[in-house]
C-alpha cells in the first residue's frame, strides 16, 4: 500500500519527524559559548558547563552541532554579513576596508580565545575547514574584483584576502595579544597600497 500523494509529489498525512528546534535554547547556548570561552579558554571548555549555563542539557546541545568545534565555530566566527562599501576608485580606502573587515572578524575577545584550538580541530574536521572558509569568504570575496584580482584556481579566497586573514591570525596566534588596533589597520594598508596600489 502507498501513501497518498499531493500534487507536488510530496506524501500527505505523513506528519514532520521530531519537534522544531527550539530559537531559545540555540540562542542561550551560544550566548553561553561566547562567555564561558573568554572565561575558561578552548581547551578547558565542556559541552557540559556550557549546558549548565545556558539552563539545557548536553543531549539538547547535541541535537544542534555535532560537538564542541562545530558549536564554538559557530558562537565565536559569526556568518553576519560585513557591509562592504561600494567601490569608490580610490584604491586605499578599499583596502582599508578590507583591513577594517578583517578586523571586525578576528578582534573580538570570543575569536582571540578560541582561534588556537580551533583552527587546530578545523585541521583534523575537512567539514568544519569548508564551514570555516565558507564564512570567511562571506565576508571576503566581495573584495576581490576591486583590486583586478580573481581567485586562482581552486582558491577559497582571493590572494588578498588571504594576505590579510593571515597576518590577523598569525597575530592572534602566535603575538597573543598584540592588538588589532587602528595602528594595526593603517599599517597593513599602507603596506598592501605599495604592493596592489599599482
Amino acid at each position: 500500500m502507498t501513501a497518498d500523494r499531493v500534487p507536488d509529489g510530496k506524501e500527505a498525512g505523513r506528519p514532520a519527524l521530531g519537534r522544531p528546534r527550539d530559537g531559545k535554547i540555540d540562542a542561550a547556548v551560544i550566548a553561553a559559548t561566547r562567555e564561558l570561552i573568554v572565561e575558561t579558554g578552548y581547551s578547558a571548555l565542556t559541552l557540559s558547563a556550557i549546558a549548565a549555563r545556558a539552563g539545557t542539557t548536553t543531549a539538547a546541545i547535541y541535537r544542534r552541532w555535532s560537538g564542541k568545534a562545530h558549536l564554538v565555530h559557530e558562537a565565536v566566527l559569526t556568518d553576519e554579513i560585513i557591509a562592504v562599501p561600494s567601490g569608490s576608485g580610490d584604491v586605499r580606502e578599499d583596502i582599508r576596508a578590507m583591513v577594517e573587515t578583517v578586523r571586525r572578524v578576528f578582534d573580538k575577545p570570543e575569536v582571540r580565545v578560541a582561534l588556537p584550538g580551533l583552527i587546530a580541530d578545523t585541521v583534523a574536521d575537512p567539514e568544519l575547514h569548508s564551514m570555516m572558509i565558507a564564512r570567511l569568504s562571506g565576508n571576503l570575496t566581495a573584495f576581490e574584483s576591486r583590486f583586478g584580482q580573481e581567485r586562482r584556481g581552486g582558491d577559497d579566497l582571493p590572494l588578498l584576502a588571504e594576505v590579510v586573514v593571515g597576518a590577523a591570525i598569525f597575530r592572534i596566534v602566535i603575538r597573543r595579544d598584540a592588538a588589532l588596533d587602528d595602528a594595526w589597520v593603517d599599517d597593513m594598508t599602507t603596506m598592501l597600497v605599495e604592493q596592489w596600489g599599482a
